[in-house]
């Protein structure tokens, strides 16, 4: 099975994660996607994993608060899956 990542510009910073829908209906302005395994990538392309400090590994956060959403590179998301094994 493939895994599926996006890099994401979330509050300045950018995150590599899984990103899945919330299931069922939301409100406006309610948090909208499940962000699973985030990890930061900082300006030399290590990873770190996002709210390091939290016990959690998904975060439930609103969609317009994400700016950009693209595809990580290979290297970066090489990374990534090595971060997660």
């Amino acid at each position: 099975m493939e895994l599926k990542a996006n890099l994401l510009k979330l509050a300045n910073e950018w995150i590599i994660a899984q990103v899945e829908p919330v299931e069922g209906d939301t409100l406006a302005g309610d948090p909208d996607v499940w962000l699973v395994e985030p990890y930061l990538v900082d300006y030399e392309g290590q990873l770190v994993p996002w709210a390091e400090h939290s016990s959690e590994r998904e975060f439930n956060v609103r969609s317009s608060d994400i700016t950009v959403v693209t595809n990580p590179s290979k290297a970066i998301l090489a990374r990534y899956i090595e971060c997660l094994e």
